[in-house]
């Protein structure tokens, strides 16, 4: 699908308006991974994640750069035809649905809070495509049980949120990260895990959830 530039900025003002519906990525989706589970047992997670909603892209007509070179921009995993900066991502949902973990870049190159922030504040991704999943479901109820889930990216506004040092529960010296404290989420960041970054977000900040789940006779 080829867009012109009027058609660029026009798709880019109804992401700023937040008009823009994903909802017909969903069936596409769920064919991908009723695929998926005809094959494995195990989630449909990261590399393959990424190319399954890159076909769901193309057949609902938005379109897709990704390619399986492993070879995206930092921040952002694909972009459609428009330009909309997509990052996909797993998810963790807590068992209420109120709110879901994800991990984000690792930051350990940027030294400081402040350059940390910086690189946050100015990476491209416009929406956060999350398949999350709760671990009750799978691991006790045996359901394969998926959430597509539309973060705008944007809301993750971590460099307007106010940042303290962490430190070793035995120990007020020994600095473990940083964290912040925001109305529709929490994020912190873990010296332990090369300073990658992590955040609790509210339901609130869930721009669309649909629910997919996937038969578990799938027929082979």
């Amino acid at each position: 699908m080829f867009c012109n530039l009027f058609e660029v900025e026009n798709k880019m003002l109804k992401v700023s308006e937040n008009n823009l519906s994903f909802s017909s990525l969903v069936p596409h989706i769920e064919e991908r991974l009723k695929l998926h589970h005809k094959l494995y047992s195990g989630q449909c997670k990261a590399e393959l994640w990424e190319e399954n909603c890159a076909y769901a892209l193309r057949k609902a007509g938005f379109g897709s750069d990704w390619e399986p070179d492993y070879n995206h921009v930092v921040g952002v995993d694909q972009n459609t035809d428009c330009g909309i900066g997509i990052s996909n991502k797993g998810g963790s949902l807590n068992a209420n649905g109120m709110t879901m973990k994800i991990s984000g870049s690792r930051l350990t190159k940027h030294k400081t809070i402040s350059e940390k922030l910086e690189f946050l504040k100015n990476k491209p991704e416009d929406f956060i495509f999350c398949l999350a999943t709760v671990k009750r479901d799978w691991e006790r109820d045996k359901i394969k049980r998926y959430y597509f889930i539309v973060v705008d990216a944007k809301k993750l506004d971590y460099h307007n949120q106010d940042w303290y040092p962490t430190f070793n529960k035995n120990s007020n010296t020994t600095k473990t990260g940083y964290k912040c404290h925001a109305p529709l989420y929490d994020a912190k960041i873990s010296k332990s895990m090369s300073d990658q970054i992590w955040t609790d977000i509210s339901s609130n900040l869930f721009e669309e959830i649909h629910e997919i789940v996937i038969d578990n006779h799938v027929d082979l």
